[in-house]
């Protein structure tokens, strides 16, 4: 399974929205595109799904070019782009009913599929009920079965949790957790907290460009250590500080060590710690790339 942007470039009139994108997305698990409001995010997706078109590059899906062989390449691939709406007369039912003929599946398989899917996003309850009374919530849980029925192995969600109370946040974000154990899932995000817990890659975009791509797992544990005076670099022990300003030190935190193992050590050597908090790497970058917002979408 695998989704690859070789040389993209997407431009509005004057406007580029993307600029130049080499991206490979392969594996099981989630990835997350993370950026704030007009950074491009939805505008990658679009163009993995074939709602619009490159102005320069070529979108694969498993090897095969979307823009030229748009139902063979999106035949692995479900999605969920931009806010979901639907005629408020069907029943989630009938949509899930009518999405399984497009892609396919013969009247045994949509019966499965939506017994299946309507335990897996809870949307049982109001399997029969017309789409116009349904919340929010409701919309977005049923819009995730339509991008998961016939179980294909990518899922493309484009910020799936916008709008929703924490319940409904939390709801999707379990569902999410679910199937990245077995598809490959592509999220955009411009929540850091949910990029954080839901992936196990993080690609930031900003102005169109891509920032920073990182594996979440590199993100590592770190700590800032603020000392009553400067560091002395005089360090013994494990702990080697990946940036030191005055009496600031930020570093790694070692697996095996505690905060009281971390202080006791800065105090044999003669260094007295005032503050020991959580560092977030990642957040220091995104804010970092992100603090001069530019065009996308």
């Amino acid at each position: 399974m695998e989704i690859r942007l070789d040389h993209i470039t997407k431009k509005y009139g004057k406007i580029t929205a993307l600029n130049d994108i080499n991206l490979t997305f392969s594996g099981i698990g989630c990835t997350g595109l993370l950026g704030p409001n007009g950074a491009g995010k939805t505008t990658m997706l679009k163009l993995m799904t074939n709602i619009i078109r490159p102005t320069h590059g070529e979108v694969t899906i498993n090897g095969i070019n979307v823009s030229d062989y748009p139902e063979r390449a999106l035949s692995f691939l479900g999605s969920l782009i931009e806010q979901p709406e639907f005629y408020g007369y069907l029943t989630s039912r009938e949509i899930l009913n009518f999405t399984g003929k497009i892609k396919g599946l013969k009247n045994e398989e949509i019966k499965s599929e939506i017994d299946r899917l309507s335990k897996i996003t809870q949307i049982s309850g109001f399997l029969d009920r017309k789409t116009g009374g349904y919340s929010r919530g409701m919309k977005q849980r049923l819009a995730l079965s339509v991008a998961l029925m016939g179980n294909p192995e990518i899922v493309v969600l484009d910020e799936p949790t916008f709008g929703l109370d924490p319940k409904g946040m939390s709801e999707i974000h379990s569902l999410i957790k679910e199937i990245s154990r077995d598809k490959l899932v592509i999220l955009s995000t411009h929540l850091l907290y949910e990029a954080r817990d839901l992936c196990n890659r993080v690609i930031i975009i900003n102005s169109g460009t891509i920032g920073h791509d990182s594996k979440t797992e590199e993100n590592r544990e770190m700590l800032k250590i603020t000392l009553e005076s400067d560091y002395n670099n005089n360090l013994d022990g494990n702990i080697h500080p990946f940036r030191v300003n005055g009496n600031e030190i930020i570093l790694e935190k070692p697996p095996d060590m505690h905060n009281d193992d971390i202080i006791n050590m800065f105090s044999r050597n003669g260094m007295h710690v005032k503050y020991v908090e959580k560092y977030d790497d990642l957040e220091e970058i995104y804010i970092s790339l992100t603090k001069d917002s530019g065009y996308g979408t």
